[in-house]
């Protein structure tokens, strides 16, 4: 649906009748840039590679670069993007309840893999506690705190390591910046010390929990038995995952191996001993750099920092991280919510990726994109002398 009326709004932004502010433009600019990065190494052998790593990624950022117009000339409702927060989170808990309690799975994964799962859901949480915050009305606050709740246990119950590491910031960010900044240095540390208990009192909670207590200590006896020898536990693969793709990437620095020359090497790592036989049912290198610096070299890491560095400096600059008064005092309580959803999911995507690569699925790429891409419209639509929907 954006699609096509993105289509239908680019004559008016070609014509100059709908404006495309400088931040937009520079995101734009990050969502080419990384399409392009993607289409690295999509002619192998002379063929095109058309599956999920190949043409197929690289089209999907085109189209939503073609979807964008849409979002210049119409802002998002409050209220749509609560529900879809809302229901979002809710529907993800539902789904890990159901499969947790009724069918008995180990670890809840809706329907796609346990990680993906996992790290969705709690960015979703982190969406609906501030949109939750941000609404004036009470009953739609107590609906946006239960979606924080299932969001949470979809997490929990998914088992995914890697989100857990990165609730701590996203619950210290979301507590920091969901209120305007303190007018005062003498209000500033009161409230560091809030936003500082807050978050080592949920993390406390989240400790306490046994499921979550066995993971960690699963974890700290995979990467000590790694010392000893590659093993083939979730740890153990991604030690060895990460020192294989720090090889292929020092020998291909500029533009890396490939999808299918990574893979190929993987296969020689794996004859030689170097890593477990099991590793090849996976065809990435559980870290976002990483696995960029293996396939498309530094070329491809930098875009990929760009991709995550020019939303997170708008976010941030309209949170007032920069000490930007000007741009902070400018937020409604609807441009601050949008800004803060942003920030959180740049933040949430770069902890993701130190054990994950989110943008080797459809879903993490999709997220992604288009969540930044509405987050960004709304701030634009608050700017003085845009006119509201």
């Amino acid at each position: 649906m954006l699609l096509v009326l993105g289509l239908l709004s680019w004559p008016s932004v070609l014509r100059g009748r709908v404006a495309w502010p400088r931040e937009m433009q520079a995101w734009a600019v990050a969502v080419v840039l990384m399409g392009l990065v993607w289409s690295l190494h999509i002619v192998v052998d002379g063929k095109l590679v058309t599956h999920s790593l190949g043409l197929d990624r690289s089209i999907k950022y085109l189209l939503v670069f073609l979807a964008v117009p849409a979002l210049l000339a119409g802002r998002p409702s409050d209220n749509a993007l609560n529900w879809g927060c809302w229901l979002g989170a809710c529907g993800a808990g539902l789904t890990a309840l159901w499969q947790i309690v009724v069918l008995g799975w180990d670890r809840a994964a809706g329907y796609t893999n346990a990680i993906q799962f996992g790290n969705l859901a709690l960015l979703l949480a982190a969406w609906s506690g501030v949109r939750a915050i941000q609404t004036p009305v009470r009953w739609q606050k107590a609906v946006g705190a239960l979606a924080v709740l299932l969001g949470v246990t979809a997490s929990i119950t998914s088992a995914s390591r890697g989100g857990w590491l990165t609730l701590p910031a996203l619950i210290l960010l979301g507590f920091w910046f969901s209120q305007p900044a303190p007018a005062s240095r003498a209000q500033t540390v009161p409230r560091a010390l809030r936003a500082t208990a807050v978050t080592v009192l949920a993390c406390i909670a989240l400790l306490a929990l046994p499921s979550v207590q066995q993971r960690i200590h699963i974890a700290i006896d995979e990467w000590q038995a790694h010392e000893q020898r590659a093993e083939n536990t979730s740890v153990g693969m991604r030690r060895s995952f990460w020192a294989l793709a720090t090889e292929v990437g020092q020998a291909h620095p500029w533009l890396g191996a490939g999808q299918d020359g990574y893979e190929a090497l993987q296969r020689e790592a794996v004859a030689r001993g170097q890593i477990p036989e099991a590793a090849l049912e996976y065809n990435h290198a559980h870290n976002e750099m990483l696995d960029m610096f293996a396939k498309r070299g530094l070329l491809g890491v930098a875009g990929l920092a760009l991709f995550f560095v020019i939303p997170g400096l708008i976010f941030a600059r309209r949170l007032g991280v920069f000490q930007d008064a000007s741009a902070a005092a400018q937020n409604t309580p609807s441009a601050r919510a949008a800004a803060l959803c942003g920030l959180m999911t740049v933040l949430g995507f770069v902890g993701f990726g130190l054990s994950q690569v989110m943008f080797a699925h459809n879903n993490g790429n999709m997220m992604y994109l288009l969540t930044i891409t509405v987050w960004l419209s709304c701030l634009i639509h608050s700017l003085p002398g845009r006119p509201q929907p």
